[in-house]
């Protein structure tokens, strides 16, 4: 009840729909104001899923999962054409299965942007350049998927928290997370864009410098990132291509430890002959970070992630089918730890708003050493789903 409530609020605060003849001709645009030269503008995403899931043939069991994500910005727009902006990230609410991207932090992002012809700077709590240029392969859902999954249908009987924690595959570079950070993205020049970031330490906050984050054994500090992205088209194929990489330096150095290595390839071909438009990619990532946590960076760590993709858009329907896999290397305090994801789906987008998502998901996880909550080393578990974004 909450999740629908929450939703039903943020439709109202953010924008005002124009109703017409129809169910679908309706639009919600963001809620904005004029104060002076200023123009604040107040968005978001509500997202709420209903499934039915089963682990290792036990009973099944269903639910419902959702998150409200508040995503308000002021801006600028200078005499010389340059645009000045401010902008935020606000989880107002989340359950445990959605919207825990950024470690169950209420202010997400948090960050000042300069756009120029000569490219765009950032400086603040937002994710790095080579996130902003990953080429993952097709998705028809930004919040239900395997890789980089913002919504899941699992919990962990041990801890009552998501499953997935135990290993969240993402492909693209995320290293240096939302933490406060210096951004250049460059113009598009020959099809080809270039950013990067430079991450003091593990530290959240608005500006940085302001703040040095914990004081812990192995943080990384002075991450240094950097990513290019091609796009070109060839009559009726596109074709996207990224690469990226994370350096950092270990500045409490324990035994066995180092500085971070974390690098990530992706791409994706699209081709479009009407009525039928048919895309696939992927992407691998690899780590010296164990399950890419970084402050777990070992000198002979293993971290591998590879997502592969497919899918086929007819008007307003598409279709997707997903495949996901990630291993971890065996460290000394820690087993090897592997998990596997198949994901078919079928998306109806009811609008620039709204879409719906209808799908089924099987996801293994194996470890090594050790057990899971039900004393086995693997655990298995399906579900089905419906997922409803609604995106202002």
């Amino acid at each position: 009840m909450r999740l629908f409530l929450a939703m039903g609020w943020a439709g109202a605060l953010c924008a005002t729909p124009a109703f017409a003849d129809s169910l679908v001709d309706w639009n919600l645009s963001p809620a904005t104001m004029e104060m002076g030269d200023w123009t604040v503008l107040l968005g978001g995403t509500a997202s709420g899923a209903g499934y039915v899931e089963t682990q290792d043939g036990g009973p099944d069991r269903s639910g419902v999962t959702g998150s409200l994500l508040l995503l308000p910005r002021v801006q600028r727009e200078l005499d010389n054409g340059w645009t000045l902006g401010a902008h935020a990230g606000l989880l107002a609410y989340h359950d445990a299965l959605s919207g825990d991207s950024y470690g169950n932090r209420v202010l997400e992002k948090a960050y000042v942007s300069l756009d120029t012809q000569y490219g765009r700077v950032e400086a603040g709590e937002q994710d790095g350049a080579a996130y902003q240029l990953s080429v993952t392969g097709p998705r028809i859902d930004d919040l239900a998927n395997i890789d980089n999954a913002n919504v899941t249908f699992y919990r962990n009987p041990a801890t009552g928290r998501a499953f997935v924690n135990l290993f969240p595959i993402r492909t693209a570079e995320f290293a240096s997370g939302n933490f406060v950070k210096l951004t250049y993205l460059s113009p598009r020049l020959f099809d080809v864009q270039l950013g990067a970031s430079y991450t003091p330490g593990e530290a959240h906050g608005v500006l940085p410098f302001v703040s040095s984050g914990e004081n812990s054994a192995d943080r990384q500090e002075n991450l240094l990132e950097g990513a290019a992205n091609f796009m070109q088209s060839f009559g009726a194929i596109t074709a996207s291509a990224y690469a990226g990489l994370v350096l950092a330096h270990d500045a409490a150095r324990t035994p066995g430890h180092e500085g971070l290595r974390d690098w990530s390839v992706g791409g994706e071909l699209d081709y479009d002959f009407e009525p039928v438009r048919l895309s696939i990619g992927g992407a691998w990532r690899h780590s010296n970070a164990y399950t890419f946590a970084i402050d777990e960076s070992f000198e002979r760590s293993s971290t591998d992630a590879l997502r592969l993709c497919a899918t086929a858009a007819l008007g307003s329907w598409l279709a997707s089918l997903e495949y996901a896999d990630g291993r971890a290397n065996q460290e000394d305090s820690f087993s090897g730890f592997g998990e596997t994801g198949w994901e078919p789906s079928v998306d109806y987008i009811v609008n620039a708003n709204l879409q719906l998502t209808l799908g089924w998901q099987r996801l293994v996880f194996k470890r090594s050493e050790g057990v899971f909550a039900d004393g086995r080393t693997q655990a298995a578990m399906q579900a089905a789903f419906l997922h409803l974004l609604l995106k202002v």
